[in-house]
């Protein structure tokens, strides 16, 4: 289960960092607003997805994610414009939420769990995160169910325990992991704070 990744499936970097510019306030937070791209916003805010598929916005894993607004995708999808506006405000509050340590959603902790029972012997073996710098080309993950060594930081998502060194702690705090199943494809994502996020299915992926 090794994970990395070159850019975003929709944007480019600089076209993510833009949007990041773009939508920064005076006190550092962010505001995302209905007439953004939805691309651009996923792209730059990848914890943005989760929020527009839980409310029947699918297309931000489509071709027309490149184009829509996010109003208009959303009306598109038959979504009235009193819960667009929840919706761009769950948005903004996940975007600027601050993760402590490092935080799974209930979805990525589910899919964790399906591939473990796929893997004879490893019944309730903890999930070891391991993270490697590349560099300028951002960060590598590598995913495998593992028991735990001296030193190990120790994180738990209901059945699941996750396990991750000191030093790839140091490169992983404060991301957000999620699990995304979309048109363009499925795989977990990593909001990496200390890089740009990504979205990365199984097998190879990565942030920048």
């Amino acid at each position: 289960m090794s994970h990395d990744h070159e850019g975003s499936c929709c944007s480019t970097p600089d076209e993510s960092e833009d949007l990041r510019q773009m939508a920064v306030q005076p006190d550092g937070s962010y505001l995302i607003t209905g007439e953004m791209i939805i691309g651009d916003v996923v792209a730059a805010f990848p914890k943005a997805a989760a929020v527009m598929l839980s409310h029947g916005l699918h297309c931000v894993g489509c071709h027309a994610n490149a184009f829509d607004t996010v109003e208009d995708g959303a009306r598109l999808h038959g979504i009235e414009d009193e819960e667009i506006a929840e919706m761009i405000a769950e948005i903004n509050e996940a975007i600027n939420h601050k993760i402590e340590t490092v935080e799974m959603t209930d979805r990525a902790v589910a899919k964790v769990i399906e591939l473990r029972s796929e893997e004879p012997g490893k019944e309730g073996w903890p999930l070891r995160i391991k993270v490697a710098s590349k560099g300028c080309e951002g960060f590598e993950y590598e995913m495998d169910f593992e028991q735990a060594k001296d030193g190990d930081i120790k994180l738990t998502f209901g059945e699941l325990q996750v396990l991750v060194d000191p030093e790839s702690m140091g490169m992983l705090k404060g991301s957000g992991i999620d699990y995304i199943d979309s048109l363009s494809g499925s795989g977990f994502k990593i909001e990496n704070p200390n890089k740009a996020g990504c979205v990365c299915g199984k097998g190879s992926c990565g942030n920048h």
